[in-house]
C-alpha cells in the first residue's frame, strides 16, 4: 500500500505543478483536459482502494468485527467519492456539449468543482 500512497502523492504534486503554471487566461479545452485526466486518475485510485478493501475482507477473521466495520466505512466513502466523480464527469460532458453547440463559454473549473464538493 505504501507504493499506492506514494503514487497518489506524485500525481497530486504533478497536478499542483500543472495548475500552478497554467495562465489565468487558459482555454476551456485545457481545463477540460486537466479535469478529464484528474477524474480518470482518481477513478483508478478509487478502484485500487476498492480492490484492497475486497482483499482485506477476504482475509479478515469473522471475529474481527471492528476491522470489518472500518472496511465497510471505507467502502461507503469510496462509493460516495465515485458518485461525486461521476457527477463531475457528467457535468463536464454537459458543458462540453453546450460549448460545442455554440453556447457562451463557462468557467468549467467552478462548475465541475461545485459538483465534486
Amino acid at each position: 500500500m505504501g507504493g499506492s500512497l506514494r503514487r497518489h502523492d506524485e500525481l497530486y504534486s504533478a497536478y499542483s505543478r500543472k495548475v500552478a503554471v497554467m495562465p489565468f487566461s487558459h482555454s476551456s479545452t485545457t481545463t477540460e483536459a486537466l479535469l478529464t485526466d484528474l477524474i480518470h486518475d482518481l477513478r483508478q485510485d478509487l478502484g485500487n482502494i476498492e480492490t484492497s478493501v475486497y482483499c482485506l475482507n477476504l482475509i479478515a477473521e469473522p471475529k474481527e468485527s471492528r476491522a470489518r466495520e472500518y472496511l465497510r466505512t471505507i467502502e461507503e466513502q469510496v462509493e460516495r467519492a465515485a458518485d461525486r466523480l461521476s457527477a463531475a464527469s457528467a457535468e463536464l460532458t454537459r458543458l462540453k456539449a453546450q460549448r460545442a453547440e455554440g453556447a457562451p463559454a463557462l468557467d468549467l473549473t467552478n462548475s465541475a468543482t461545485s459538483v465534486v464538493t
